[in-house]
Formats: structure tokens, sequence, C-alpha cells
């Protein structure tokens, strides 16, 4: 079963999922949680590995503006 799951606790997952959200609901809950995972599925998929091994800056250097106390310069 997946995540380490035997057949009882999959009904007894079913079962409180039933009385959570109704006979009617279940469908609904489990279409959103489908589709929410294949979501993730594709942006893993987007990100490219090799990107992540790489050492160094990214193609587009991001600015980030220095901290304010350099900014600001003390007055006599």
């Amino acid at each position: 079963m997946p995540f380490g799951l035997g057949v009882w606790e999959v009904v007894i997952l079913l079962a409180v999922l039933a009385l959570l959200f109704g006979a009617k609901g279940v469908p609904q809950v489990a279409r959103r949680l489908g589709t929410s995972m294949r979501e993730v599925k594709e942006a893993v998929g987007e990100v490219d590995p090799r990107r992540l091994l790489e050492a160094g800056e990214d193609e587009t250097p991001r600015k980030t503006p220095p901290p304010e106390s350099e900014t600001k310069q003390p007055g006599p």
C-alpha cells in the first residue's frame, strides 16, 4: 500500500473522511487532492536538477538594496 498504510488504515481513513465531508463530499476532496498532487509533480518536473548543483551566480543576478545602516550617513 502507498505510504506504508495497511488495508485497515485505509478503511478507517475513508470512514473518517466520509463522516467529515459526507458521501457526496469525498469525491470532491479526492479530486482536489489529485489536482494539487498533479500540480506539485509538474512544478517539481520543471526544476532542472543541474541548476541546483551549479556553483555560482544566477543568470540574472538580483540586486539587493544595501542595509539601512549603510545608506544613512551620520551627520555632524
